[in-house]
This record gives C-alpha cells, structure tokens and sequence, in this order.
C-alpha cells in the first residue's frame, strides 16, 4: 500500500513538473485526429472485428514506447538548437516541413479518389507527422525521432491481394509438409486440391473429415505480427544491421515450423479426439499461442545465437565539477563533459505554442475544405421491413422504368463463411428482351475486410496455389461513378471456363440498417452483374451497368460534397513545386555560402589566429580522423599530450566557440546507449 502510494505521489509530481508538455502532446495528437480521425476509426474497427488487422491495435503502443527511448535525446535536440546562433535560412525547416504536410494532404486527396482510400490515407500519415516535426523544432529532432514515425507505416492494411498470394504460396508449402508429417505418424490422410485452398483429409472407416488450409491457417496473419515485432526488435536493438537481417531470417523459419507443428497438431487431434476438439477448442487458440511460441523463441534466438541484446543497463551518467556551476547557471549542457542536464524547468516557447495553434486552425480548415471521406456515407438510414432476417427484403433497390426488380435468394452459407450479415441477390429484369438481365449482388458486413474484392477470389487466391486463374480478364479499370461523391466502383469484364463472359461492376459504401429490431452502421458491396455468350460485345453493356450503377448510387443518398480544395489542387501541386525548388536553390546557396565563408575565414585565420587556436584546431582534426565526433574533455587530453601543456576549460569553450563562428566545427547531439550527449563534429578542413 505504501509503495503504491509512493507511486501515485510520483505520478502526481511528474504530471505537477511536465504537465505543459503533456498538453502539448495532447494538442499534437488532436492535430492528427483533426485529419485522420475517421480513417483511424475505421481502422479501428478493423482491427477489432478481423484477425487479419489485429496486429494493428499494438503499433500506437509500440510507437509510443520507441518515441520514449528517444525522449531526451528530443529534448536535447531542441536544446541544442536554441543555444545555436541562428542563421539567415533559419525558416527553412518550417517552410520544409509545410511541403511534408502537403505532400500528405495531396496523397489523402488522391486516395480518395481511388479505389484503396484508407490505405492511401493512413500511409499519408507518417509524411504528415514528419511535415508537424519539422514545423515544431528543426531537422536533428525528426532524425532523431524518424524510426518511431517510420514505424507507423504499419498502420497501413496490407493488401488483400498481396495477403492471398503469399498466404496461398505459404498454405502450399506447410500442407505438404505436414501431410508428409502425418503419413510417417500413421495418421491415415489425403492430401487433395480443388479450386479453393489445400485440403488435408482425414480418412476414416465411417466418414472423412477434411481440413481445408485457407488464409488464416497458412499463418500468414502470424508472419504479418512477427514482421511488426521484428522490425520493433530492430529499432531498439543494439546490434549490426547483419545480425538484424539474420534475426528476421531466423524468426520466420521458427514462425514456419511452428505452424506447420500447428496444422499437424490439428489433424493428429481430430484423429485421436474427433474434429469438434480440433476446431472449436485448439483450432480458436492456436494462432494466439503461435504467436507467442515464435515472438519467444525469436528472442531466445537473437540473444543466445546472435548475441542481440535489447534491454541494456542504462549508462551512468557522471557528473563533473563544472556540471554543478552549469545547472546554477540553469544551462542545458554541460560543455566541459558534455552531459545534458535535462533541467526540470525545460520550457515549450511561446513560438512553438503559436505553430501548433496554428496548425490545428490550419490543419481543420484544410480538413473541412478537403472533405474527401474514406467511404461513402448513406444520407438516410436503409429500413429494413422484414426485420433481421433480411429475406425478401426490396426496399434497399430502386425501381427503376423498363425493369422489374425481384430479390432472387440469400446465399447463407456464404455468409458464414465470409463472417457477413448478409448476402442477397437480386435481379432486374428488363420489359424489352432486347436488353440483358442485370444482377446486383448486396453484401453486407461489419467490417470492409470480410468485403473483398472479385480479383482476390478469382485471380490472386488461384495464382497463390499455382493454378491458372479461374477467369480470363478482359478489362479491369476504375470508374468514378457518381460525381460529388467519393463512390469509386471498379470494372470488371472476364471470359470464365464456361464459355461465359461477365461484366461487374462494384464499389463499397457505409449506410446505417434499420431493422426494426437493430440500428447500426455497416460497411456494403454493391455489385452489378451482366452474363452473356457473346465476348465479342461486352462493351456495350459496360454504359447499362454504369446509368444503373448512378440510380442505385443516387438512390442511397450518399453524403454528397463540394471540395473546395479539389478546385485548387493544380495550384498546391504548383505551389508544392515552386516551394520545393525554392527549399533546394536556398540549401544550395546557403551551403555555397558558407563554403565561402569557411574558406575565406581559414586563410585569415592560417595568418593571424593564435597559436594555442592553431593548436586546437589541428588537434580537433586529428581526433575526428580516428572518430566521428569528440567531445571536449578529449580534446583538452589530446592537447594535453600533443603540447604538454595544460588548458583550462573555459579557456578551451572559448576558443572552440569562436572556432564554431569561424565555421569550422560545429556542435551536436549524439546519442550514446539512448543518453545525449553534446559533442563537436568538424568539417573537411586542411591548416
């Protein structure tokens, strides 16, 4: 109890001490929500309802904890830089930052308008946090703190087409080795193949069992959360990047044997103990304790093998005599040994607090403006009549003049499969035969995942397995079907092995059902259907799908929007280019420039600087030739044997800062096991 209270108490204090920083992050992570609220929603949602995206709710953790191990090297950056004289491109790292920024409002705005929005969304967002870094602080911060926002590139889903290839290839491999497995246990089995995934059956005298190894089976879920925990491990590793690569390659042979183990395991059960405990009981666990298993024996293997260690001691810092006279002083470092004081009264400058008001009123009103929403959102609520049963249900469709509309059947077994709430089938048969019979197939489900598209079943899952493709593409392209809107449906034509040719023509949206007995909002996949025996002639139906395709779009009353921004996007692609040239000729010339200055201040300072400042600087370049960087402690100790004479420290700040005026060193932050420390980097020079 008094332990815990003794906690609290330093909780209450850190909050008392830091409690303006605090809010300052609080007003950096509504900036991002102010832009990226509804994606991360829903990918939220996501996460929550697929196996698939699960990893995704550990990222922000894993962020968060890799931008705390760089936490006082930020603060020492930010400090540095306030010590620094200011030069005369000192806005350049705003004005950088503010092209970051629309850099990422123009790759939002383009995903809009395509059929991966939320993926071209959220891999805006570490561009936008990287534009938010810049206009905040300076470059060495976003250097310093660029892995953790790297890292939030695992917030982008990855594509269900890639997901089936690789999970397709990778179920391949692992049945046959495990069907292998089996038959040297005696376990009497058969390995087949159809048009879906592998199936391992399970032969027996009164019946067979089979199991099917489909994408969530194949362990390609678990091989997407090694990849995010071994690129974690890598960030906060201290060891070569080899030894890193051999980590990830070890890791994903561990990952691959465990769930071969696990597909054996999973047969070898339904033979001694029947399919009900194999599926229901070990099958529904299984993944989770995979996982585990391979995040655990990953690390036992870079530790033991490769000797990675991740969690060192952090290093003692130590204080020198002229560290106590700096913190009087109220300094920021110690420029004697170089420690970085981390005072409690480090202040956020009423400039800082200027840009990030700034950016949040700027950041809402380029929101509002943008108003590109990931899906399209139904105005009014879709009232389902027949209540959760959803049969017969025509209310959702449009009539529409020389068709007559009727609901054909609900394809429940699919719906268990797929995880939807319902997938109905309609038609709309047209008065004059002349024309084809259109049908539209409504899918319903909680999540835009359990959603997929055509492709995946039809082309990407055959190829995985080594087949050829079910069908025979004839066209495949984005439409914007609906202007005002941000409906993009994708057009589909294939040839199929029946002598058929199909013309689809589908896009998501997001409305809100009304059942009568539940109202909530769902994710819908509106397909519209044309079959035909003439391949020759499937264009011209590709005009009947699309003014249908409008009526069902404009029947649903989609939230339309007038997006002012989209008027201007030549002019910010203008702009960006413009302040792009203008970032590069001012770096070119403020580099130019002092190059200049560095050579025109060596050759007056080869005729009229001191002997001791020769020394000093020669005795800099020799060190940094055995080093990157040196600190002044070993510079005075370099002297000290160079001249055999001694210096005291003043003395040497003195002449290194007028050194640093001069242009040739300068002073930095490095990090040293995670705690900065200030040095001195020198640039080419010859005496």
């Amino acid at each position: 109890m008094v332990r815990a209270m003794r906690m609290l108490e330093k909780i209450r204090i850190s909050v008392k001490t830091n409690y303006r920083c605090i809010f300052f992050a609080v007003l950096v992570i509504l900036l991002i929500f102010i832009v990226y609220g509804d994606d991360l929603k829903i990918l939220f949602n996501e996460a929550v309802q697929t196996e698939a995206f699960s990893h995704i709710l550990l990222v922000p953790f894993f962020a968060i904890f890799l931008f705390y191990l760089k936490k006082d090297l930020i603060k020492a950056s930010i400090s540095l830089e306030k010590i620094r004289k200011q030069s005369a491109t000192k806005y350049l790292n705003e004005l950088a930052g503010v092209i970051l920024c629309l850099i990422a409002f123009l790759v939002y705005w383009y995903g809009s308008h395509t059929f991966y929005p939320l993926e071209y969304h959220l891999m805006s967002l570490p561009i936008f946090l990287m534009g938010i870094v810049l206009v905040l602080s300076n470059s060495k911060v976003l250097i310093t703190s660029i892995l953790p926002i790297v890292f939030l590139f695992f917030l982008v889903p990855p594509p269900m087409e890639f997901m089936y290839a690789v999970g397709g290839s990778m179920a391949n491999f692992e049945t046959q080795i495990s069907y292998i497995l089996l038959r040297g246990f005696g376990i009497p089995v058969k390995l087949s193949y159809s048009y879906g995934p592998p199936i391992i059956q399970l032969l027996s005298d009164s019946n067979s069992v089979s199991f099917a190894v489909d994408l969530p089976c194949s362990g390609m879920y678990s091989l997407i959360a090694f990849t995010m925990f071994s690129a974690f491990l890598a960030f906060i590793s201290k060891a070569s990047i080899k030894r890193k690569i051999l980590m990830f390659i070890g890791g994903f042979f561990i990952f691959e044997a465990l769930n071969i183990v696990r597909i054996t395991s999973i047969v070898s059960i339904g033979h001694y103990f029947g399919e009900e405990i194999a599926m229901f009981v070990f099958h529904s666990i299984a993944g989770i304790i995979l996982i585990f298993i391979g995040m655990f024996f990953t690390l036992i293997f870079a530790d033991r093998v490769l000797k990675i260690k991740f969690f060192t001691k952090p290093r003692e810092i130590k204080f020198c005599r002229q560290c106590k006279r700096s913190l009087k002083e109220k300094a920021s470092f110690c420029l004697r040994c170089g420690n970085f004081l981390n005072q409690s009264n480090w202040q956020i400058s009423f400039k800082t607090w200027a840009k990030v008001l700034v950016l949040l009123v700027g950041c809402w009103l380029v929101t509002i403006s943008l108003n590109a929403p990931t899906f399209a959102m139904a105005g009014e609520s879709i009232k389902i009549s027949s209540g959760t049963s959803w049969t017969n249900t025509t209310e959702i469709l449009p009539e529409i003049q020389d068709y007559q509309l009727k609901f054909l059947y609900r394809d429940v077994n699919y719906e268990k499969i797929a995880h939807q709430d319902a997938a109905l089938v309609y038609a709309y048969f047209p008065i004059n035969y002349s024309k084809p019979t259109v049908y539209v197939s409504i899918n319903v489900a909680n999540s835009i995942s359990n959603l997929h598209s055509w492709e995946v079943c039809l082309i990407t899952w055959q190829m995985a397995h080594g087949r050829y493709p079910l069908v025979k593409v004839l066209d495949s392209r984005e439409i914007d079907l609906l202007e005002g809107t941000s409906i993009i449906a994708r057009y589909l034509a294939f040839k199929a092995p029946q002598n058929y040719t199909q013309i689809t023509l589908y896009w998501f949206e997001r409305a809100t059902f009304d059942t009568g007995v539940t109202v909530g909002q769902k994710y819908v996949r509106i397909s519209l259907i044309i079959l035909t025996y003439e391949s020759t002639n499937y264009r011209e139906f590709e005009n009947e799908l699309l003014s249908i395709g409008k009526i069902i779009a404009s029947y649903w009353e989609p939230l339309k929007f007038q997006s002012l921004i989209s008027l201007g996007i030549p002019a910010l692609q203008f702009l960006l280019v413009i302040s792009t040239v203008l970032i590069i000729v001012t770096k070119i010339g403020q580099y130019s420039y002092e190059l200049r200055k560095r050579m025109r201040n060596l050759k007056i300072f080869r005729g009229f600087a001191s002997k001791n400042d020769k020394l000093v600087l020669q005795t800099v370049i020799d060190l940094a030739k055995e080093k990157k960087y040196v600190g002044t402690m070993e510079i005075m100790n370099a002297f000290r044997e160079k001249t055999g004479k001694s210096m005291k420290n003043d003395e040497l700040i003195d002449i290194l800062n007028r050194l640093e005026e001069y242009g040739f060193i300068r002073k930095d932050v490095v990090s040293v096991d995670n705690v900065p420390k200030l040095v001195w980097k020198v640039y080419e020079l010859e005496i």
